[in-house]
């Protein structure tokens, strides 16, 4: 049988690290997406805010070579290269022709291991970041996502959010040494790798083991994430915002279960044909959009599912001042009618149908395979799970979905809105 896992090529380095190879049908085109461990979640809660730092200044400059050189020589190449900060890791995005690769991998090692860091950067990332928190402040999507994360979980938890301000006190006493200290953390521990398009597998192979066996092998361990200790307790947070046209709303739970638990997958089904985007299977935007108007957009989904992490539910919606209150109330009704009536035999076949396809047509591109074997290296998963998430898909049952429903029915479910209010 002629399954996608077997396109792919899996090398296990002697430190576990995994490298995934795939040549697909792209031509003069070829997408890397990796990370490595460490991120906030390594550190001290006042230095949280230096793998930001970190990952906007790895490219900015490495022993012998300034800023402008390294990305120079990235766009003579048509090459493209980031990288981004996590709770858990640094990851890394790129593309290039075919004849860059062993380039663009040895950039990325480089960077990864000697980037310099300069004081002068440091400021004026700082600086930016800050306007970014500032701007943040009234911003009313963030301000209830936030809200709710904190109704949700432990403040020891790792999906519990500071309030903004304590992100800007961090930013503001951050120094260069403390940046310097977290990059001096990352090496290949935990090296995940996913290569995918026009490539020679044995070459790409080489040059990806050349390229980050230079790197040492770094301190950050396995995050053994802590367990929520929040009581669950359903509340509902007002955050008033000045002069907003809109009110941001959530409304969510914590679950008891990780990605790793037999739940998981039949949740992601519960979760999207109640709150999924499109209208021939998202209840709520069939019915609070579509039908009472009440939105422009809303959706459901989980968040939070980390490395042996316990995650959270949660819709989000947009509501006008005027009628907040009575789309508040439709939505949990509709919710719980959802619950009660709209799980059947066939809006679950149309929904899995929906879930494999796109799935499948992800796989299809360039960007989404190599998306999709980096996410299951770090999700620690086989690599036959390519092929076996479909068929998880497909045995998901009614029964299954019933027996889940209980867990985000309307009176479970804790809310933020942060927006401009009516007066009573």
């Amino acid at each position: 049988m002629n399954t996608i896992a077997h396109q792919v090529t899996e090398v296990v380095l002697s430190g576990g690290e995994r490298i995934f190879i795939a040549r697909t049908g792209a031509k003069n085109l070829v997408a890397i997406q990796g990370s490595v461990l460490g991120g906030s979640s390594s550190l001290p809660k006042n230095k949280t805010e230096a793998p930001t730092i970190v990952a906007e200044l790895l490219d900015a400059g490495v022993p012998g070579k300034k800023k402008d050189e390294i990305r120079d020589s990235l766009a003579s190449r048509g090459a493209t290269l980031c990288f981004n900060n996590g709770i858990d890791r640094m990851s890394f995005s790129a593309s290039c022709f075919p004849e860059d690769v062993s380039f663009v991998l040895a950039l990325i090692a480089e960077c990864l291991g000697h980037a310099v860091l300069p004081q002068s950067e440091v400021k004026t990332a700082k600086e930016r970041i800050l306007g970014e928190f500032e701007e943040m402040r009234t911003k009313t999507n963030v301000l209830a996502a936030d809200a709710l994360s904190r109704s949700l979980f432990s403040p020891d938890h790792v999906n519990y959010v500071e309030p903004i301000e304590h992100h800007m006190r961090n930013v503001k006493d951050l120094e260069r040494s403390d940046a310097r200290s977290f990059m001096d953390m990352l090496g290949r521990r935990g090296l995940v790798l996913a290569i995918a398009g026009d490539v020679n597998v044995s070459s790409v192979r080489k040059a990806a083991e050349k390229a980050f066996g230079a790197l040492t092998e770094g301190s950050v361990e396995r995050n053994g994430h802590r367990p929520n200790t929040k009581l669950a307790v359903v509340s509902e947070q007002i955050i008033p915002i000045k002069d907003k046209a809109n009110i941001d709303t959530f409304f969510g739970t914590a679950l008891p279960f990780t990605y790793a638990d037999s739940d998981y997958v039949p949740f992601t089904v519960l979760s999207s044909m109640l709150g999924g985007r499109g209208l021939s299977t998202g209840h709520l935007m069939r019915t609070i959009r579509e039908r009472d108007g009440y939105t422009y957009g809303i959706r459901s989904q989980q968040v939070g599912f980390l490395e042996n992490t316990h995650g959270a539910f949660r819709v989000w919606a947009t509501f006008s001042p005027h009628n907040f209150q009575e789309a508040v109330a439709a939505t949990r009704r509709e919710i719980d009618i959802f619950l009660k009536s709209g799980i059947t035999e066939a809006s679950l076949a149309t929904k899995k149908d929906e879930m494999t396809g796109n799935y499948l047509v992800g796989l299809s591109t360039t960007r989404g395979l190599a998306t999709a074997l980096h996410l299951i290296g770090t999700e620690g998963r086989n690599l036959s799970y390519l092929d076996e998430y479909p068929e998880l898909l497909r045995i998901v049952s009614v029964r299954q979905l019933k027996d889940l429903a209980p867990l985000i029915a309307s009176k479970k479910l804790s809310m933020a809105a942060s927006g401009t209010f009516p007066k009573k």
